[in-house]
């Protein structure tokens, strides 16, 4: 089975996603509309309930009950989900080779959330927020990866 395209490039941070395709190596990118991701703004900002904050009785400390603070549990849980998207076109073979672009922790959680087939495919990575960065901007900035000076 032949790829649709040969690079999936993902760009993507806390809040946000987007995807672009490379159909030949070094060629120009072409950004995947369908692909565009926003995490819901009541994910963002977490449930807005302040029922995780406990008091001490001594003195004015206080402490999260929870594990993760509701922005951070959200991040994870939208990324996780963009990288299960990647895991699906990667198991259907839409793309040969898989660019991932996001800052250090948004970065992490998508490896994280890659199964075999997509995390097998990454041929480069930059762990930088480029979200605002136009296709152009990122050809070359994929250029400088694959061939660094």
């Amino acid at each position: 089975m032949t790829a649709k395209f040969e690079t999936l490039v993902v760009v993507a941070d806390g809040g946000g996603a987007r995807a672009f395709q490379e159909r030949r190596r070094h060629g120009p990118l072409d950004e995947m509309a369908d692909w565009a991701e926003t995490a819901p703004e009541s994910e963002r900002h977490g449930s807005g309930a302040h029922g995780g904050t406990v008091y001490g009785r001594a003195g004015s400390g206080r402490s999260n009950i929870y594990s993760a603070a509701p922005a951070v549990a959200a991040e994870q849980k939208f990324l996780s989900r963009f990288a299960d998207r990647i895991n699906r076109a990667a198991t259907a073979g839409e793309f040969t080779s898989l660019v991932l672009i996001a800052p250090p922790k948004a970065l992490g959680i998508l490896r994280e959330g890659l199964n075999p087939a997509a995390y097998g495919r990454i041929e480069v990575s930059d762990a930088h927020d480029r979200m605002i960065e136009t296709a152009d901007d990122l050809r070359l900035r994929l250029r400088s990866l694959r061939v660094p000076d």
